[in-house]
């Protein structure tokens, strides 16, 4: 290969120079420290043990700490090696990767919209049902239901894992290896199984049932309680207050995984169904799949600003233990750790 056959190489390679790809390199970058940092301490506040104490909260708590470990895989091993293949477009990361990766990203988007679908039957039957939904959830129950989930996830996305590998693409004086699916004739009937499965059934279906929660919350007869004695009436409004902020963070965590994947989804049916898909559909793609991924740094933020997880008792005049500083290109970013930070639980959770 001469010094001019490899400037081409390096040039057609090497994308880092292109806005695009610096663009996603910082929107990936945000999103990672975010998703890492705020599905850490997600975990790290639901398997605290002033959480584990309570019983009541074990089934959503449990449930929760699934869909942050769902998260936190697709934000540490599919967003970097995501970006890293944007970035330099030969794949360099093994076949073990060329297969994982897609179907770790399968795998916990399904595990994510299943385990939601899981908290929304249980909240609703935790509101309508109260006593039912004690022996129905259980802890063994709810260990059982995640597993099921899991397997079931494994089984639908089996086939990414298998048809993903890597192929080499020749050129007039150098060869690169590239990954990528090779289906025979089933991709499109195969994408379009789990745009139903995974997208259309399960918003469709998580939206209901939170719009029957919600009528029950909101809509039920206040005066029940009327003759009830102020102590029982101040514990009945703040079960009531707790069980519709935590039903307003399941709509919402429902409402960002809808906007996030279906720009992905749409993207993929689209270039599947064309022979020759435009190049604006081809260049708008890794943007879309960015969205999607990012659905896992924005959960955090929900548990926190929504379903109030990250609600801290501290002592006032106790000293932060530490304070973390990250310098991104034109914006600083300050991680305040003051207390040990403890969920907002009660037994409206039950």
């Amino acid at each position: 290969m001469t010094p001019g056959d490899s400037q081409d190489k390096s040039m057609l390679l090497w994308t880092i120079h292109e806005p695009s790809t610096i663009a996603l390199t910082i929107m990936y970058s945000l999103s990672f420290l975010l998703g890492f940092i705020g599905n850490l301490m997600s975990l790290r506040v639901l398997t605290s043990r002033r959480s584990r104490r309570l019983a009541g909260v074990s089934a959503t708590r449990s449930l929760l700490v699934n869909l942050a470990v769902c998260d936190l895989a697709v934000v540490c091993v599919c967003m970097p090696i995501t970006l890293g293949s944007q970035i330099y477009t030969a794949w360099v990361y093994g076949d073990l990767l060329c297969r994982a990766v897609p179907f770790t990203q399968a795998i916990s988007v399904s595990a994510s919209v299943l385990t939601l679908t899981v908290i929304s039957v249980n909240r609703y039957y935790s509101v309508r049902s109260p006593l039912r939904a004690r022996s129905m959830f259980t802890r063994r129950r709810i260990l059982a239901t995640v597993a099921v989930v899991w397997t079931l996830s494994s089984i639908m996305c089996a086939p990414i894992a298998v048809m993903n590998r890597r192929r080499e693409i020749s050129f007039e004086t150098f060869t690169i290896l590239v990954c990528q699916e090779e289906w025979p004739q089933l991709r499109l009937k195969y994408n379009v199984l789990l745009f139903v499965m995974l997208y259309c059934l399960p918003v469709t279906f998580n939206l209901t049932i939170g719009f029957l929660t919600g009528r029950r919350l909101w809509g039920g007869r206040k005066s029940t309680f009327a003759d009830l004695d102020p102590r029982s009436q101040a514990l009945h409004s703040s079960r009531l207050k707790t069980r519709q902020k935590i039903a307003k963070m399941v709509v919402c965590l429902v409402l960002l995984f809808a906007v996030s994947w279906l720009p992905l989804y749409v993207a993929d049916l689209w270039i599947d169904c064309e022979q020759r898909p435009s190049s604006w559909l081809l260049q708008t793609r890794p943007f879309a799949q960015w969205l999607g991924l990012t659905n896992s740094s924005l959960n955090p933020i929900c548990y926190c600003f929504i379903g109030d997880l990250y609600h801290t008792r501290c002592n006032p005049r106790q000293k932060p233990l530490f304070v973390l500083r990250i310098k991104v290109p034109g914006v600083v970013f300050f991680f305040l750790y003051a207390c040990q930070p403890t969920c907002f639980i009660s037994k409206a959770w039950e």
